[in-house]
């Protein structure tokens, strides 16, 4: 019997499975989806916090490898697929 989280999980996966066909696409999904969460969650820490600029500036910090880290799958995907390109056309043309 599967639990819950393997038939989400099975959901998502046949869900995204068009979009792994495009690396570029898929990664880019997830840099727009990290950078629009890492903004809410500053916006929700500025609201509740008030006036003081310590929380904020915390949960920044503290949420800023997660962003960093969806940028460089971005660039590495966007980095291979130009690769893969320059390689394609250097066999065509030899």
């Amino acid at each position: 019997m599967k639990t819950n989280w393997a038939s989400v999980n099975e959901k998502y996966l046949d869900t995204v499975a068009p979009l792994k066909r495009y690396p570029l696409v898929y990664r880019g999904l997830g840099l727009v989806l990290a950078l629009a969460l890492y903004l809410a969650g500053l916006v929700l820490v500025d609201a509740v916090s008030g006036d003081a600029r310590l929380p904020l500036a915390l949960t920044a910090v503290y949420f800023l490898p997660a962003v960093l880290r969806a940028w460089l799958l971005f660039y590495w995907a966007a980095r291979d697929e130009v690769r893969a390109l320059k390689a394609r056309r250097a066999q065509t043309h030899a």
